[in-house]
């Protein structure tokens, strides 16, 4: 693991501590759906934000709850009843919801994950919450750096930020984990003082799961994380924005124009603002990895005009600046039943309002979008080429359909650091801003 993930003791902070900060921090009146399996972690959780609104008669918030049954496990069902309740005995309002349908043989805590965000925030908005949170602890964070780390290639540095403090799920609600600070030992220690039990999940000890193998490969390592500095992350975001307005225009959705003078700045603005654009660009939700940018950045540097490509994306260098556009191989089309929408290459949400078949493809040579003035031709020919065209299912049927830009690094988790960037790019795309954050101690410009 890098010596930036883990850099010694960190101060844990204890739940009455962490319940307290989250309802000071959060901007009212407000409505808090907390996620609760039953587990400890999750019990604390409630527990500590129902005690500290107590101690609050006139706070403006608001706390309901819900249960996910996620349908792996037999139990799951009974165990979803017992949690009911519990809140019924807090007096908070509950819900359970299940994971219905086909489930995937590979990749099934992450395909379980998606559907438990989607799901709470299908609840949230039936309920006019606000805020959703999760009890995640710093035990999760210190393991899922871990298995980051693990998972580098040799010659990368850094194992990632880990988990954010808060994000924003489908531009739709944020996310927030109050708990992020706490141990787990704290958390239950808080439980057993007040008579309190809690559930425990059998597939917490399963070895098929990666991270029940590093939680045993962490048992025995004194050492503890410190929890990334989400200020400093926020300022970068700042300063990256602003790096935006300044120095880039984005054309039709496809071609990014950066002038020269923007590269005299701060190479961490730089790069950070660069690896988004890239991701945005190329339809991905992450940047080209470490090595890959590095390699990018010494080749803008030294200034040569010529081309590279990186993460699916062309990077164009020329006298007058760098132009990015998407490479045109490997974009796959996309076929829309009446009345769906999709998400077509990673960069436009394109949604089907009629009532036939639609196909969604790369425009090729057959691309006539007219682009500013001024532009080089080439790069306005790449571009082109890799804007959507969306065809008829059906012979003679009329094609009924908006498109809209789909910003991959943004628009499905969007942590609460990158906000200022991420609102900034949205303008630059014609998109509307992102969803505000509930919170209010974060440094924003």
């Amino acid at each position: 693991m890098s010596a930036d993930a883990v850099i010694g003791a960190a101060s844990a902070q204890m739940p009455e501590a962490a319940a307290a900060d989250f309802i000071h921090s959060l901007c009212k009146p407000a409505h808090i759906l907390v996620a609760i399996s039953g587990g400890s972690d999750s019990t604390g959780l409630l527990a500590a934000l129902a005690e500290h609104l107590k101690s609050l008669p006139n706070s403006d918030v608001t706390l309901s709850a819900a249960t996910i049954d996620h349908g792996l496990r037999a139990e799951a069902a009974e165990e979803a009843r017992e949690v009911a309740a519990f809140c019924a005995s807090l007096r908070i309002a509950h819900v359970i919801r299940q994971w219905e349908g086909e489930k995937p043989k590979n990749g099934i805590m992450a395909a379980a994950r998606e559907a438990r965000y989607g799901l709470l925030a299908d609840i949230a908005a039936e309920i006019s919450a606000n805020v959703i949170v999760t009890a995640h602890t710093i035990d999760d964070q210190r393991e899922t750096l871990a298995m980051r780390a693990a998972r580098l290639g040799e010659g990368e540095a850094g194992a990632g930020t880990g988990i954010a403090e808060a994000m924003l799920f489908d531009r739709r609600i944020w996310i927030v984990r109050p708990f992020l600070a706490c141990r787990r030992v704290d958390i239950r220690a808080y439980l057993t003082g007040r008579d309190t039990s809690w559930l425990d999940d059998p597939s917490n000890d399963d070895v098929r799961y990666e991270r029940v193998r590093t939680r045993r490969r962490l048992s025995d390592d004194p050492m503890q994380i410190s929890l990334p500095d989400d200020a400093t992350r926020a300022l970068l975001s700042v300063e990256a924005a602003r790096w935006l307005d300044e120095h880039v225009r984005i054309h039709a959705g496809v071609l990014c124009a950066i002038d020269r003078a923007a590269f005299a700045a701060d190479g961490a603005v730089i790069s950070y603002a660069l690896s988004y654009l890239a991701a945005a660009i190329g339809g991905e939700p992450y940047g080209p990895g470490r090595e890959r940018m590095r390699r990018i950045l010494n080749f803008i540097g030294e200034g040569r005009p010529g081309r590279r490509t990186a993460g699916g994306v062309v990077f164009d260098l020329r006298r007058d600046g760098l132009y990015l556009m998407r490479e045109s191989r490997d974009i796959r089309p996309l076929v829309l039943a009446a009345r769906a929408d999709g998400i077509w290459d990673g960069r436009f949400r394109i949604v089907n309002h009629g009532p036939s078949v639609i196909r969604i493809e790369a425009a090729g040579a057959t691309g006539t979008m007219e682009f500013s003035e001024g532009l080089p031709k080439g790069a306005v020919q790449r571009a082109r080429a890799v804007l959507p065209k969306v065809v008829a299912g059906d012979e003679g049927a009329a094609v009924l359909a908006t498109i809209a830009p789909y910003l991959a690094p943004f628009d499905r988790f969007l942590t609460r650091f990158n906000l200022t960037f991420a609102d900034r790019l949205a303008a630059c795309f014609g998109r509307e801003p992102y969803v505000p954050s509930p919170l209010s101690d974060l440094l924003t410009e």
